[in-house]
């Protein structure tokens, strides 16, 4: 199922096309229908005629109302750009356009409307001008279809074109299987409770999970989840998902809230991102008070430039964004700015750092590791993890260092080790353990082991130390082992290779990670520092 978001010019008919393809009309105020003109965001649904099932976002088009458009169109694959064949593009086709491109909506298709009041000249020029006017936007536009509500023209040409471009989108998944729901409406059923509703990203949804809303903290456990109105046991990421929640009230949840699996996202009221400039903007300068708007969530946030005063209309570059209420976010989330002053978009861009600990004069946010977590010695590997987006792998006991740490660290361990004042080295229970090899029996003697393992000489897991020489002597299995196992090699494997019991297996491919000759990734190990070097 893919989420289409609507775009374009307030009455150029973007919520009759809706209407026309689906049945369903998404002005459902009585407000909106008093009007003729869509307030808030609208949601309807068909079915292809090849099966395929069609999920719309209607938005407003009015310029009061880009915050309420700037929601509707985050997260979603398609955009159906809707232009009336008479007036052509205007002022807020050009705006939609350029929050379609810094949001980084892949796809799009472009419905000319009202086409039974214009001549065919006149819609063949029309289409032209647009063809011309798309033809250098980041999105791939994938054709014009001539519609009218009126006769019916291209209404199922239209969804047959939707329905073949959605066979051929791939929704993006988040890196750690992470579920994201930004709230776009919040409500009571009766006899059911609070219900919220969004686009769901990044991962499955189940019910009776347990949940959190990011900005206050509280759990809400999952009690059903709908999509277009049948109960599904799984939401999928990609689509729009209406979910039942237990443990909040309406007035404890409201749009622009998250829903996040409590502990696995960062929250942050900072982070450095690039960004684009629109053509048509004025700069990017240092200031408080612009519009930030990430997913379903909009605030005011201050400004302030990486590596220069400003950016200029067309340009990119790196900035530092603050805010007040905390976000989940997460490296490669993308979000857009507006001026509230002006009432202009002023561009977009791609979060590169959800934890920015460098001077603004030292940053430099380009969103690889090193740039995000680098220097920061030994950290959690889950808190690594959060702050990338990415299933990075265990360096050390649940750890995570940059080889720079680790280096250092072996370094350290080693100038210890060399000093060894108390004759350490060549105690007899030092000698005993390094004479049994591969096969070492556990000690009585803790309080030795345990000096004896402060000072790196004996690695220690689950009772059973291995002397360091014995570690080091394993190299050249180590290196045939990877020879056969390109992708890492598991403790079975292991095993086998020494001809050791599961006993003495288990205990040294962890000493093995310690002493930096292995890293564990999964079930295999792979390469560490240590053997990084040798090689």
């Amino acid at each position: 199922m893919t989420v289409i978001a609507t775009a374009g010019h307030v009455d150029h008919g973007k919520s009759s096309l809706v209407l026309a393809m689906c049945g369903t009309d998404p002005d459902r105020l009585a407000e909106e229908k008093r009007r003729g003109m869509t307030i808030e965001l609208g949601f309807a649904h068909c079915t292809a005629p090849d099966g395929t099932v069609l999920s719309f976002v209607d938005v407003p088009g009015h310029s009061d109302f880009v915050r309420t458009m700037a929601s509707g169109v985050s997260g979603v694959d398609i955009a159906l750009l809707v232009i009336d064949a008479n007036e052509g593009w205007m002022p807020q086709t050009e705006e939609h356009l350029g929050i379609l491109e810094v949001l980084g909506v892949p796809h799009g298709v472009v419905a000319l409307t009202k086409c039974d009041r214009v001549g065919a000249d006149a819609i063949d020029a029309r289409a032209a001008g647009i063809t011309q006017r798309l033809s250098h936007s980041a999105v791939a536009w994938h054709g014009i279809i001539r519609t009218s509500v009126v006769t019916g023209e291209g209404i199922t040409a239209l969804t047959e074109m939707l329905a073949g471009l959605a066979g051929h989108v791939a929704t993006a998944r988040d890196g750690l299987g992470r579920p994201r729901l930004f709230i776009d409406r919040v409500f009571t059923i009766a006899g059911a409770g609070t219900v919220v509703t969004g686009t769901l990203e990044g991962s499955e949804l189940h019910r009776g999970s347990e949940m959190t809303i990011a900005r206050s903290g509280r759990v809400v456990r999952i009690r059903d989840i709908q999509t277009h109105g049948e109960s599904v046991g799984t939401g999928t990421p990609g689509t729009r998902c209406a979910v039942n929640v237990t443990g909040a009230s309406t007035a404890d949840i409201r749009r622009g809230d998250a829903l996040v699996a409590g502990g696995e996202w960062h929250s942050t009221t900072v982070f450095d991102a690039t960004f684009d400039v629109l053509a048509r903007a004025d700069a990017l300068r240092r200031r408080r008070g612009y519009s930030l708007h990430i997913g379903t969530n909009d605030q005011l946030a201050s400004v302030r430039v990486i590596g220069a005063d400003e950016i200029v209309a067309g340009a990119s570059g790196h900035v530092r964004l603050r805010f007040d209420e905390p976000l989940p976010l997460t490296p490669g989330d993308r979000f857009l700015l507006r001026d509230p002053g002006s009432g202009t978009t002023v561009g977009g861009g791609i979060i590169m750092d959800v934890d920015p600990t460098e001077r603004i004069g030292r940053a430099k946010p380009d969103g690889s590791i090193e740039s995000q977590i680098g220097g920061r010695g030994w950290i959690p590997l889950e808190t690594a993890r959060r702050l990338t987006g990415r299933p990075l792998d265990d360096v050390a006991d649940g750890m995570w260092a940059d080889d720079a740490t680790v280096a250092a660290t072996r370094e350290y361990l080693n100038a210890v080790a060399a000093l060894e004042p108390d004759g350490m080295e060549n105690d007899p229970v030092a000698m005993r353990v390094r004479d049994q090899g591969i096969t070492p029996e556990p000690s009585k003697e803790r309080d030795t082991v345990r000096r004896l393992v402060q000072r790196g000489i004996l690695l220690e897991h689950d009772g059973i130390a291995f002397h360091r020489d014995v570690l080091d002597g394993l190299a050249g299995v180590l290196t045939t082992l990877w020879a056969a196992h390109p992708d890492g090699f598991t403790v079975s494997q292991l095993r086998e290779a020494l001809a050791v019991t599961r006993k003495h297996a288990v205990p040294l491919a962890t000493c093995l990670d310690k002493r930096g000759w292995t890293r564990r990734s999964g079930d295999v190990r792979k390469p560490g520092p240590r053997a990084r070097a040798d090689i």
